[in-house]
């Protein structure tokens, strides 16, 4: 049965004593200066919390061999990270051979047991080095997942990478008309129901436990009354192969191809749109919320979806998320891209008493060509400016919060302007949650507001370059998931170390000074 091994504090007792005896007592002090960062930062970071988040993932019985302690797991994962390895394997034998990661992972080295025959396992309080299967079975318990679904989805159809190209800073979008509008929609009249588990709910509950409700109380993120998030997407393309693997028996020439099921080892992925390098991508899409009143740049939640999915939509699952993740947290505001510019997901941020502060996308709100060709009098009712005519009133569309408008029928008749009596005219209402916003667009307070959206843009450039979570060699959704979250962790470590006074020589009193 799953249960804390060891203390925070009993971890700490054992890194100096082990770290003492294999470096310091050994003249081997450089080391310990050279890696003092690595140290301090898990020497601050208090892991314990997590049994009690990943006891239900894990069997209740007492029969066969004890678990490996998770605290430790999880941290040797961040280290890992940490140092920028990103292959398990590879960093398996670094701590078979390096006894410094070994320690400070929490584990007993692996020539301890050898130099010292008369020390009884029984009395150290870590575990022996674990080996590569129980780091990928531990991170399939944090992504809860499930090897029978995962089986029968493993076969499906080929999917052809799209010939077309999007236009410049357009994003690909595969849904259905009207897909955000249902799904506010069905948001709001389910508000009070629980939501269902994903994948990385597990992940996301040990990232607000365990890193971003100790850094709320710490000061890190601001206030949490009156908290300021910014949310924004990115690409991960996968290592698998987007061809798959033939099953069929069909006989083709050259040059030719079958549209039968095939074997994919990522069967989640899809192809994408990145508009940013505009080029189409193999993978997923990543969503992240951080908190903008932060000084540092920290990730409060994190989703993964197809690559195929619009980030509007990705938008609309990950806020319900947020909010009900965090009951704590007073939401007063949330910065988006134009992306976000859809008139059903201002209503979904104002149902959540959320201020949202998104710019408004080009393609959407282009001037008028005919512009020249009319005006509005004191009541905000077009008029042509060549024959004066009023425009007619062609009812309000409540979909769009729009109204429209008519040219005047005299406009067939009529050669002072090129108008004609067919041509409409569509101007908003005040109930249109686009135009007008809580905050009013382009004031000195939007544009405070809106200059924080960057944060994302940091945080995703810290997650897949500094931390590699992009850059690891990986063939599943799953494996991705917990390379971003890893990275996540690491971004709150980082920051715990730079608010701490604590030095080395705190740790280790009697560690000689480093000379030349």
């Amino acid at each position: 049965m799953l249960s804390v091994k060891y203390s925070h504090e009993k971890y700490q007792s054992f890194v100096r004593d082990f770290l003492n005896e294999y470096f310091i007592r050994r003249d081997h002090i450089r080391i310990i200066w050279t890696f003092a960062p690595l140290i301090i930062k898990l020497w601050l970071c208090d892991l314990t919390n997590i049994v009690f988040l990943v006891r239900d993932h894990c069997s209740t019985s007492n029969k066969g061999a004890p678990p490996k302690d998770v605290v430790a797991l999880l941290r040797s994962l961040i280290l890992m990270t940490l140092s920028g390895e990103t292959s398990i394997t590879k960093w398996v034998k670094t701590l078979q051979t390096n006894p410094f990661y070994a320690v400070l992972s929490g584990f007993i080295p692996a020539d301890y047991l050898d130099t010292h025959p008369d020390v009884n396992v029984d009395d150290i309080w870590a575990d022996t080095l674990p080996g590569i299967g129980t780091f990928y079975d531990f991170m399939d318990r944090l992504i809860q997942k499930d090897r029978m679904l995962h089986k029968s989805n493993i076969i499906r159809k080929h999917r052809r990478k799209p010939k077309s190209k999007q236009k410049k800073n357009q994003k690909y979008n595969s849904s259905k008309p009207s897909v955000v509008e249902r799904l506010v929609k069905r948001v709001i009249k389910y508000s009070d129901k629980p939501l269902l588990d994903t994948p990385e709910s597990t992940l996301n509950i040990i990232l607000k436990e365990i890193f971003v409700m100790p850094s709320a109380y710490k000061g890190i993120l601001g206030d949490i009354k009156k908290f300021n998030i910014a949310g924004d997407g990115t690409c991960m393309p996968t290592n698998a192969s987007h061809y798959g693997k033939k099953i069929c028996d069909c006989k083709l020439e050259r040059g030719q191809s079958c549209d039968c099921k095939r074997k994919y080892l990522d069967p989640s992925a899809s192809w994408g749109w990145d508009s940013y390098k505009e080029q189409w991508f193999y993978g997923h899409a990543f969503h992240c919320f951080t908190a903008c009143n932060s000084f540092y740049d920290l990730p409060i939640h994190l989703k993964c979806v197809t690559g195929e999915r619009h980030d509007c939509v990705t938008g609309v699952y990950a806020l319900t998320e947020l909010v009900k993740l965090y009951p704590e947290f007073g939401f007063y505001s949330a910065v988006f891209d134009s992306g976000y510019d859809s008139s059903y997901f201002y209503l979904l941020n104002n149902h959540f008493n959320i201020m949202p502060v998104i710019e408004l996308n080009e393609r959407s709100s282009k001037p008028d060509s005919r512009s020249d060709l009319y005006y509005f009098d004191e009541k905000g009712i077009p008029h042509g400016k060549a024959c004066g005519h009023k425009f007619r009133n062609w009812g309000l569309i409540k979909k769009s919060f729009r109204r429209k408008w008519l040219y005047p029928l005299q406009c067939d008749n009529c050669s002072k302007c090129p108008a004609k009596s067919n041509w409409c005219k569509y101007t908003p209402i005040n109930e249109n949650p686009r135009y007008f916003t809580p905050v009013l667009r382009g004031s000195k307070q939007w544009k405070e507001l809106y200059k924080r959206r960057t944060t994302t843009e940091r945080i995703w450039n810290r997650i897949n370059n500094d931390f590699n979570a992009e850059n690891a060699v990986v063939y599943s959704r799953e494996r991705r998931t917990v390379r971003v979250f890893l990275g996540a962790f690491c971004c709150y470590i980082d920051a715990w170390f730079k608010e701490s006074s604590l030095t080395i020589q705190n740790i280790f009193p009697n560690l000689p000074k480093l000379t030349a």
